[in-house]
């Protein structure tokens, strides 16, 4: 094989190999920006823009104005029980930190979740508050703890996170108040907010937001830059994130200087 061979060889096996690293920054963050990829690599915004192309002609990823997002649709909701193991060591983390958020004789919501599901594995035990929860699940776990006062809202069932949702849901918070409220989401975007698949249970996420004094958001790196379906509240509204290492600087900065707390585990 002549030189020129060799080095189309050479080029093509760096192009191969900066495409599955572009399609797995897909895969994880949900979405790419063109602009920050050409930083990453070293490469023209070109260069990228075909890579994105050839990616997304093999259906692996779709094309949007400035970069691309996953094939994974906007409405597309994993079960309670697929999450529950993926990132599990940062849930644990970001749960155990939350936990200690918990200040004695406070009224607190959790709401529903894998990630909230650690802060109910992790409640303090040295001091007695209140928890009110639309998960049924947590409800039932904190069922045997002597420390916290347990308050389920009521509401429609969903079977896929154990939520409870609706009209009833929304009803039982009338007049109801909260020190703290933990909450997961799907998606964090600067631009879009804390966004979950369901509409439903972003109204009920909502209204906890209107009723809380404090509101802190529980999720590992990989929401980040991530857009669900339905909107609970803006970042704005956000008191507090907790989430864990692999968050990027860009966000970190960002935080910053919206003035919201940031716990990093």
């Amino acid at each position: 094989m002549d030189s020129q061979g060799k080095a189309r060889n050479r080029q093509n096996m760096l192009t191969g190999h900066r495409r599955q690293v572009i399609l797995e920054q897909v895969q994880s963050h949900k979405a790419v920006k063109t602009s920050e990829l050409s930083e990453t690599f070293s490469v023209s915004p070109m260069t990228i823009r075909n890579d994105l192309n050839a990616l997304a002609e093999q259906g692996k990823l779709v094309r949007v104005h400035g970069g691309a997002v996953t094939r994974q649709w906007l409405t597309t909701e994993p079960s309670y029980h697929d999450k529950a193991d993926v990132n599990r060591l940062e849930k644990v983390a970001i749960g155990r930190q939350a936990a200690t958020l918990i200040e004695e004789g406070m009224a607190v919501f959790i709401g529903n979740g894998t990630t909230t599901m650690q802060i109910i594995k992790h409640l303090p035990t040295d001091r007695h508050f209140r928890v009110f929860t639309n998960a049924l699940n947590h409800a039932l776990e904190m069922s045997h703890l002597p420390q916290a006062d347990v308050f389920v809202v009521g509401g429609y069932l969903r079977a896929l996170s154990f939520a409870m949702v609706g009209r009833l849901a929304r009803q039982s918070l009338d007049g109801v108040y909260f020190d703290i409220a933990f909450l997961g989401a799907n998606g964090i975007s600067l631009e879009y907010g804390l966004t979950l698949p369901s509409i439903e249970e972003a109204e009920a996420a909502a209204e906890v937001v209107r009723h809380a004094r404090r509101t802190v958001v529980l999720a590992d790196h990989t929401k980040f830059g991530v857009v669900a379906h339905s909107q609970i509240t803006d970042i704005a509204m956000v008191d507090a994130i907790v989430t864990d290492r692999g968050l990027s600087d860009r966000f970190r900065m960002a935080f910053e200087n919206l003035d919201v707390e940031l716990h990093v585990v």
